[in-house]
């Protein structure tokens, strides 16, 4: 039987282009992966050291991307014949408190606009040693935002429209970026920063 050899796993950066290409969030993702809250998907796909995916795991992902339903029933039934017991389908309603929606936080720093979707400890550091570097750099009047979208762990930047023609100074703001921020959106492509991930907990 075949079988397969010399597996090398994705790169973060391809597992975040597959993220993107399916337009998944996180908690897709994850679901996707078959992951929980102590390995999320975040932890494949960012901070100084990402974790690799595993064949068998890829291997999951791939068929559930690939087959229809009908065939990715088959692959459960399988499974069951195989000798596994296990459930499969949305889990059962159960009447739990709503949790408090995150909320955000947002401030103002030499001149620029700072917000946190979630109110993240760590997303507001990066956001505010952002400030400190673009205004050291001479071009915090050019950034009029920096807005860390926390589902997607990214942050992106709106910049004065009349400013940003000048290239010198779109280095300046990028330079200031990529020593602060984790994970960021500039000119429609998305750069690994300096600073690693710090948790909240």
């Amino acid at each position: 039987m075949k079988t397969i050899q010399n597996y090398l796993p994705p790169d973060a950066a391809s597992l975040r282009r597959l993220q993107e290409r399916l337009g998944y969030s996180d908690a897709q993702m994850t679901e996707l992966a078959g992951l929980d809250d102590a390995t999320p998907w975040s932890s494949y796909v960012g901070g100084p050291q990402p974790r690799t995916l595993g064949r068998q795991r890829l291997i999951a992902m791939a068929a559930r991307l690939a087959l229809d339903e009908a065939a990715w029933q088959r692959v459960l039934a399988a499974m069951r014949d195989a000798g596994a017991r296990f459930d499969y389908g949305a889990p059962a309603a159960a009447p739990t408190p709503a949790a408090p929606a995150p909320s955000p936080e947002e401030e103002s720093k030499f001149g620029m606009r700072l917000v946190s979707d979630h109110g993240a400890f760590h997303e507001m550091e990066q956001l505010r040693e952002f400030a400190h570097f673009a205004n050291e750099f001479g071009v915090s009047e050019l950034v009029r935002a920096a807005r860390y979208d926390s589902g997607a762990d990214l942050c992106r930047f709106t910049l004065d429209t009349a400013q940003a023609q000048d290239p010198v100074r779109r280095d300046r703001v990028f330079d200031a970026a990529f020593k602060t921020i984790t994970r960021f959106e500039f000119d429609g492509r998305v750069y690994q920063g300096g600073i690693p991930p710090e948790s909240d907990g």
